[in-house]
Order: structure tokens, then C-alpha cells, then sequence
């Protein structure tokens, strides 16, 4: 992968281990999150704030999570008054830049995708008394679903299954015990000991806090904000330009923040809004800086359309029926079958065909979406096929 250089839930942190083994925590003093919503994507920036409390100059190891389909794309590091900026190289190069920064004395960072939604930031060389400022940007794609988007920002590491036998038990063998992690490496997961972050005891908040801001900007009027995690802090704007209206409850754009009692990063943050409307809407969203400028055309569909709406359609159902489907994968693919043949719309028309050594198939054309024809076809999909 590449990678940029330069209570039961985990939190994310940036940890420490001392010269005993014993894991180490950097105080985060705080986190802040800025987000840009334009349509469905969003450009999120993080910033957490650490500083170095010990004696002397130390590796620190920072885990954090991020969405399961998040793009990062730059990274920075400030340490006092120098910043870092990254890079992309391909991890292994990325690596050993790294080690060699490291091994010189200078102060180096290196991100690292550890899994789809795991990332860690190492910092080498942070001296003593030093605060650090971390900062990721990411790009990442909302969910729609029935007319609402969904933006979701993740706040804990979520506990992970670590299958196979330890191999730091085999090290009791050898010249010297391996150092004590987190999570022990296993045979089967060789990198255990970097996906999981220390764990919060029952009753124990984390000792910071977080700030979020999104400014959201769908092109169509925004309407329903609301959150199944947190409270909320919401304002609405008539346009982009405007000043916020007050006891209003739609916009072309809005401000959203967390509530003063939900500063916590306790839980994922979920945001949902809702853009669709009783008719189908289009929209043109445009953005510009120093390297051009590029638009995006949106045809948003209503929230339901009535049957006569519908353009009628020529469905084809292609059935898998050869050996390595039969019994369960079978019986779940003729009850998938029925419920779309009797969820097909008056003006469709339907054929199946199945296949195993040779092809089948229910009709030479196409059916009529009649009663007499769904019952022919739901009568043919309870045939095993031979």
C-alpha cells in the first residue's frame, strides 16, 4: 500500500513504549475536524495536538481510524516550529527513508495504511517539552440512500479479531523475549501488535476533546439534518454567501457542529441530510483554485415515483443452477427470484435463463408482466434444474 512520509472501544492516540516495555501515552490535548461537502464527496481535514511530557527524545506511534474508503492525500507535522510535509512513496521506500531520518537524529514521520479503515502515524525524534500538531486531509464519497446522504467520520478503533497462536511465545526460546505489545504478532496476523490501540477501562473518559465542523453544500435545497450519535448545532443559509437564518430548517447550504454536551469522542459521528423532493432535480456544482477548475452535473431522483412514472423495463434474470449452487445457494436464489418477479411494475416485461452444462430458459421472448406469466415463471424457478 502506499504510504506518506515525511468502554471496550480503542481511541485513537498517538502512544510511546519505554526502554521496560510498558506502553506510554502522549497527552492529545485536542482533536479538530473541518469538512467540505460539495454533492456527494467530502474534503476532510484532522487535526490532533499532542505534546511530549518525558525526559528525553522519543518514537511515538499514533493510530487513528479513518472511512473504510477515505483517500489521504497530504500530511503534515508541525513540531514546534518546523513542519513536516509528506510525500507518497511505496511503503517499502517510504520505510526506509524513514529508518535512515530516524537513525540520523531528525525528525521524521511515516503514514502507513494498516487495513481499510486503520492508519498509523509514526513520529521519530520528538524531543522533550515539544508540542505536535498532526494534520491528515482525506477525500472521501457519501453514502445516499432513499433520497438522505450520509456522512460519517470515525472517532474509535474498533476492537479487532486477532486469530492464530502469538509468536512472541516461541521467542522464550531464543537469545532474547520479544517486546511486549498490545496486541501480540501471530502466525496468521505477523502485524497484530500495529491495528489496535490501547483500551479505555469501564467508566473512563478520554482525557480530550473533539471539535466538528461541516459546511455542507448540496446545490438543492438541504432539509431533515439530523444524527442517530450526537446532538447537533445546526445552521441554515439561503445561499453560500448569506448569513445563517434563524427558525428556518432548510438551505442551499449548512453549517453543522457538535452539540456543547457531545464533545466526546466516545462513538462514530453519523450525519444525515436529506436532498430529494417530490420531483426529480439537477443541480451543477463547480470548483476552481490555481490548477484549473472542474463542475459536476447531479440528477438527483425524487424520494417516489408513481407506477406510471416509471419507464417500463425488459428484465433478464441470469441464474446460476450448476453444481457448486445447489441446496442453500440455491433455495436463497429462488426466493430472491419470486420476490423481484412479483415486484416487477405492470409495463415490464421478463425472461429467465439458468445455466449449468448447457442453457435454459423460460420462454423464447420476453414475458408480459401478467398474472398468469409470474405465475408460470415462479412455478418454473421451483424446478431444480438438471
Amino acid at each position: 500500500m502506499p504510504s506518506l512520509t515525511s468502554p471496550t472501544d480503542r481511541t485513537s492516540g498517538l502512544y510511546v513504549r519505554s526502554p521496560e516495555g510498558e506502553q506510554l501515552v502522549f497527552p492529545l490535548k485536542h482533536t479538530e475536524v473541518l469538512a467540505e461537502i460539495s454533492g456527494n464527496l467530502s474534503r476532510v481535514e484532522v487535526s490532533q495536538k499532542f505534546e511530549n511530557p518525558f525526559t528525553k527524545p522519543l518514537e511515538a506511534v499514533y493510530i487513528f481510524p479513518l472511512p473504510t474508503e477515505a483517500a489521504v492525500d497530504e500530511m503534515e507535522i508541525k513540531i514546534g516550529d518546523r513542519t513536516i510535509k509528506g510525500s507518497i512513496k511505496k511503503r517499502e521506500e517510504a520505510q526506509k527513508i524513514y529508518e535512515k531520518a530516524k537513525q540520523e537524529g531528525r525528525t521524521a514521520g511515516l503514514l502507513e495504511q494498516e487495513r481499510d479503515n486503520i492508519f498509523t502515524q509514526s513520529l521519530a525524534n520528538i524531543k522533550p517539552g515539544e508540542e505536535i500538531e498532526v494534520t491528515i486531509r482525506y477525500t472521501d464519497s457519501l453514502k445516499f440512500l432513499a433520497g438522505d446522504y450520509e456522512f460519517v467520520f470515525p472517532m474509535v478503533v474498533g476492537p479487532r479479531y486477532i486469530p492464530g497462536t502469538p509468536l512472541d511465545e516461541t521467542a522464550a526460546s531464543g537469545s532474547a523475549p520479544a517486546p511486549m505489545t498490545l496486541n501480540s504478532d501471530t502466525d496468521i496476523v505477523p502485524d497484530a501488535s500495529r491495528l489496535n490501540a490501547p483500551i479505555l477501562p469501564p467508566g473512563m473518559r478520554s482525557g480530550h476533546d473533539i471539535g466538528v465542523t461541516l459546511e455542507i453544500e448540496a446545490g438543492v435545497p438541504i432539509r431533515n439534518v439530523n444524527s442517530p450519535s450526537h446532538q447537533l448545532q445546526i445552521e441554515y443559509f439561503d445561499s453560500p454567501q448569506d448569513s445563517p437564518v434563524s427558525e428556518q430548517k432548510n438551505g442551499l447550504k449548512v453549517r453543522v457542529m457538535l452539540g456543547n454536551l457531545d464533545t466526546i469522542p466516545n462513538k462514530d459521528l453519523i450525519v444525515r441530510y436529506q436532498i430529494a423532493g417530490r420531483e426529480t432535480q439537477s443541480t451543477v456544482l463547480t470548483q476552481a483554485d490555481d490548477r484549473g477548475g472542474h463542475l459536476a452535473v447531479y440528477l438527483i431522483p425524487a424520494i417516489e415515483y408513481k407506477t406510471d412514472e416509471i419507464v417500463p423495463k425488459d428484465v433478464v434474470f441470469l441464474v446460476d443452477t450448476s453444481g457448486s449452487q445447489s441446496g442453500a445457494p440455491l433455495q436463497q436464489c429462488q426466493v430472491l427470484l419470486r420476490q423481484f418477479i412479483n415486484g416487477l411494475n405492470p409495463g415490464d416485461t421478463f425472461s429467465i435463463l439458468d445455466f449449468s452444462d448447457k442453457v435454459r430458459q423460460l420462454s423464447q421472448q420476453a414475458l408480459p408482466n401478467t398474472a398468469e406469466n409470474r405465475q408460470q415463471a415462479i412455478a418454473y424457478t421451483a424446478v431444480p434444474a438438471v
